[in-house]
């Protein structure tokens, strides 16, 4: 019997995880998600962002990797999401609704969503003879900008997630300061960037 395959998703702020909160119920949630089960067309993140910040095209990645002996199964995905204008919050999202915030919708694009079922297709070949090999699957903030609104006491953003179209949105980090997103390893942190 095949031992099944265990990806680890990692929840991430860029350099700054530390500086948000993961819900205990979320980590639960995702520890019996498997990625290769997921229909990528179906993923939808959701941003909550004070009304002084922007989330825009490329702000939020998904990173699909997968490590073997065998070189020709390995890869390192990354799927810059985008914004989709055009999606009706649900229930649940507007219920988080208040006066001084308002919510990103952001999904992959068709040819992401090709290109991360072509790495579920190659993982689960893999796997077909192989019992080696690890993955991960995160999701991360790598940037946001700020309008004539913005207030560093108001700078936290709530990211929510959706992995399957009958799901609800669940609460994926919340308290992101947006200030730290640009921390790098030294510690540096870069000024947040004003929208153009």
């Amino acid at each position: 019997m095949k031992r099944r395959f265990v990806f680890i998703f990692l929840m991430m702020i860029s350099a700054a995880s530390g500086c948000s909160s993961i819900p205990l119920t979320t980590m639960y949630k995702m520890m019996s998600v498997n990625p290769l089960e997921l229909e990528p067309s179906e993923i939808v993140v959701a941003v909550q962002a004070p009304n002084g910040i922007v989330v825009s095209n490329n702000d939020v990645v998904i990173k699909f990797e997968f490590t073997t002996n065998d070189p020709n199964y390995n890869f390192e995905d990354e799927y810059f999401v985008k914004l989709n204008t055009q999606y009706v919050l649900p229930n649940e999202l507007t219920q988080e609704i208040n006066l001084d915030s308002k919510f990103y919708i952001l999904q992959l694009s068709q040819d992401d969503t090709l290109k991360m079922l072509r790495g579920q297709e190659l993982v689960k070949r893999y796997r077909m003879n192989n019992s080696d090999g690890g993955g991960s699957f995160n999701l991360s903030v790598e940037s946001v900008c700020k309008n004539s609104q913005f207030s560093v006491k108001n700078n936290e953003l709530n990211v929510f997630i959706k992995l399957n179209e009958n799901d609800e949105f669940f609460t994926f980090m919340e308290d992101v300061n947006v200030l730290e997103i640009g921390e790098d390893k030294s510690g540096y942190i870069k000024p947040i960037r004003s929208c153009t």
